[in-house]
């Protein structure tokens, strides 16, 4: 990079782009040398490329007495500078901007300019801040400005932005404007937008809204919002609407959602999409009485419900699945997938049982099977994470198999287990330490000659 001295005689340079480009990286040195050569370039420089270079250095540089320069600028006739002196306001984090910059969001002719500064007035979190926001969300006639305005509400932590967002998700005519409320929302996370969600999710006529709704009430967690997005489960007319309210109810976690859960997931006329949603919301709501329904989709006609029902009992994590999830394992109906799917959730049981079939399916051996070396193959991959010492025997001898991709899986779960506890490899005999170092060797020179192939 070149030194502060160069980069000074470069800013006097014929050629724009040599000027843009030295202001640039005397922005990068960070030092407050460089403060006042860029305010001079901010100021004087004939080139509006060149200015804006220099006005986003600034910001870069940190230096707060390069605000008023900045500040000034914001009455310059290019839009693309004003944008660019704002963006570098926000970088300096300086509150004595606030009021200019909301008087640029109220009255600047240019509608990109003043989306950025409502922008860089939530960035800047200062309380003086929301007013203008709040302002331009409730009473700008340009819906563009509203929904920029609900943005910049989601960067605030002030009980004034609940409020004003609120508001307009339940009373603005855009359903855009609506759908950024409630997004925003869901940033700000805050218990108090329930009541509004719950009846924007049962009452907005726009999918997305209602969509929004059910997902900032499953991040927010609150019991009140069940029956509702229990009513919205059973009655939206939009899939998506469902699916969303099916997840947010795995979310919050309360098994008065299991039964009207339960039979949607084995409901056969129900879309796949939704009855996924549902099953994982099964498995997350984490209770014993949601693992008969989840055993049952083990066996549906549909993989995919078959795979998420695997994927579900892992996160359960019920140890009365293991002989469903073992019947599973060792017949997975021509289905690759399966089987690693059901070995993960096996591992995720922390119980005896469990361990003892995923060390049984390492030792399934059928060289005339494709399906033996499937289980196999995800048995070990589901021993890299569990870390029982009896673990370890398994995997050693496993790195002897005649198939290399076990021996492979064998190495690579070691490698994990070493990790975690080194010492596990210094107390293997010196053969095995030996032909673990030379398979993963072997594949690391796979891997860069793929690499280098490409």
């Amino acid at each position: 990079m070149a030194t502060f001295d160069e980069l000074i005689q470069k800013l006097k340079s014929g050629d724009d782009a040599e000027r843009a480009a030295a202001a640039e990286q005397l922005g990068k040195l960070h030092s407050l040398r460089v403060t006042e050569p860029l305010i001079e370039t901010l100021r004087n420089d004939p080139s509006p490329m060149v200015r804006r270079a220099a006005a986003e250095a600034l910001g870069e540089n940190g230096d707060r007495r390069a605000l008023q320069p900045m500040l000034e600028t914001l009455n310059a006739s290019e839009s693309l500078l004003r944008q660019s002196v704002i963006r570098a306001i926000r970088k300096l984090g300086d509150p004595r901007a606030i009021q200019p910059l909301a008087n640029t969001l109220e009255n600047d002719p240019d509608r990109s300019v003043r989306h950025t500064a409502a922008y860089a007035l939530g960035q800047l979190g200062d309380p003086r801040g929301i007013q203008p926001l709040i302002q331009a969300l409730l009473q700008d006639s340009d819906s563009n400005e509203r929904q920029y305005a609900a943005l910049a509400l989601g960067e605030v932590s002030d009980p004034r932005a609940v409020n004003a967002l609120t508001t307009a998700l339940l009373q603005d005519s855009e359903s855009r404007v609506r759908q950024y409320a409630a997004y925003t929302l869901g940033q700000l996370g805050d218990p108090r937008a329930v009541d509004a969600l719950t009846t924007a999710l049962l009452q907005d006529s726009d999918t997305t809204v209602r969509k929004y709704a059910a997902q900032v009430l499953g991040k927010i967690g609150d019991r009140r919002a069940v029956d509702a997005l229990l009513q919205a489960f059973s009655a939206d007319e939009e899939i998506s609407v469902r699916a969303e309210s099916a997840t947010a109810l795995g979310k919050i976690g309360d098994p008065k959602a299991i039964d009207a859960l339960s039979q949607t997931a084995l409901n056969k006329d129900e879309e796949l999409t939704l009855r996924v949603a549902v099953i994982h919301a099964l498995g997350n709501i984490r209770n014993p009485r949601s693992t008969e329904t989840l055993i049952q989709a083990l066996n549906d006609d549909a993989w995919t419900i078959r795979y998420n029902a695997s994927v579900a009992l892992g996160t359960l994590g019920d140890p009365n699945a293991i002989d469903a999830l073992t019947e599973a394992l060792f017949n997975p109906k021509g289905d690759e997938q399966l089987p690693k799917a059901v070995a993960k959730s096996l591992a995720k049981i922390q119980h005896p049982k469990a361990l003892q079939t995923l060390l049984k399916a390492v030792n399934e051996v059928d060289e005339n099977s494709i399906t033996s070396w499937w289980i196999r193959d995800a048995a070990l991959e589901a021993l890299a994470e569990r870390r029982d010492p009896e673990v370890i025997p398994v995997l050693v001898q496993a790195l002897q198999d005649q198939n290399a991709s076990v021996r492979t899986q064998a190495a690579n779960a070691l490698h994990k287990h070493a990790l975690a506890h080194p010492d596990i490899i210094l107390k293997l005999p010196p053969e095995d330490r030996n032909r673990l170092g030379q398979i993963l060797q072997d594949q690391h020179h796979k891997e860069l000659q793929d690499e280098l192939c490409k």
